[in-house]
């Protein structure tokens, strides 16, 4: 003799009663059978598995369409992150490549330009440095160097165009 199962039964029957109106309002919304079919499913077996499916047969319609949106939704938003994040894979690694290359030719700009500064007359060379590396306004190097703010400022002067000069043959 077989028994059923009075939870399996009241499932079965509200699965015959909304199943179509349910696939056909998941279709409008998704626009594909074989997904709506996977949607609908999902709710369906959240409800069979649902502890209080007989507390809920006063309201199961609006309990299916409200889960059934809910799942349409969560859809769509994973599908958006992971679309989302495919068409950002490539954004970010032209950044990620540019940045890199970006860092490379800086450093290899500054080790060229330690070079040329280093192949600088003695005084030109202590005037840059102190300039550019530690800071020091014209007059502080005036003092520091015991000449004067002229000569600073023709020592820059020359520097800059030798630098610049030697940076355009580099580039080129």
């Amino acid at each position: 003799m077989h028994h059923s199962d009075p939870k399996i039964d009241c499932f079965n029957h509200i699965y015959k009663l909304y199943w179509k109106e349910l696939y056909y309002f998941t279709l409008k919304k998704v626009k594909d059978h074989a997904l709506a079919e996977d949607l609908l499913h999902d709710v369906f077996l959240k409800l069979l598995k649902s502890d209080d499916l007989d507390n809920r047969l006063d309201t199961i319609k609006g309990y299916l369409y409200t889960a059934l949106r809910n799942r349409i939704t969560d859809h769509y938003r994973k599908n958006k992150r992971q679309l989302d994040l495919e068409q950002n894979i490539p954004t970010w690694y032209s950044q990620h490549d540019n940045k890199v290359l970006e860092v490379t030719i800086k450093r290899e700009l500054d080790d060229f330009l330690e070079l040329q500064v280093n192949r600088l007359p003695d005084q030109m060379r202590r005037v840059v440095q102190l300039n550019s590396k530690e800071g020091f306004s014209t007059p502080e190097i005036a003092q520091k160097l015991l000449i004067s703010d002229k000569t600073v400022r023709n020592q820059l002067s020359l520097a800059n165009q030798k630098l610049r000069s030697a940076i355009e043959k580099f580039l080129r």
